[in-house]
């Protein structure tokens, strides 16, 4: 099972990011993350299957998309528009993203800018103890 963090940070980019730019930009770290390539080597324009992308990743992806920008998106997102370029088009032609957007980095302004994880304290050694079991 993979673990994956979908938590960009909006701040980090150009200020003067348009939404089309903010999701391509999300969509190269998600991709590079998702299928362990170096982000630089994603070309926007290039097709998704390029890189590897199948069904299962791709959905894994559209349902990280929707988490990010808190709305209903079609499965079938990077197979009816398979480039990073056409996905983020399509995304900005048909849904509202400056209020989406803006949302998440509204959020993520007022999140805490670090998170401290605490080991479980059972005692036990290995797998057994990560959820704190006893």
């Amino acid at each position: 099972m993979q673990i994956q963090n979908s938590s960009f940070k909006l701040d980090e980019q150009a200020p003067a990011m348009t939404p089309a730019e903010a999701v391509q930009n999300w969509l190269v770290k998600q991709l590079s993350e998702q299928l362990s390539l170096d982000p630089k080597t994603i070309s926007v324009t290039e097709p998704l299957t390029r890189y590897g992308l199948d069904s299962i990743d791709a959905v894994t992806m559209v349902g990280d998309l929707e988490d990010w920008l808190d709305l209903e998106l079609p499965s079938t997102l990077f197979w009816d528009h398979p480039t990073i370029e056409k996905s983020a088009q399509y995304l900005c032609e048909n849904f509202d993203l400056s209020s989406a957007l803006g949302d998440v980095k509204t959020a993520q302004a007022e999140a805490p800018s670090q998170e401290t994880v605490q080991p479980a304290s059972s005692g036990k050694k290995g797998w057994g103890g990560l959820w704190g079991r006893k």
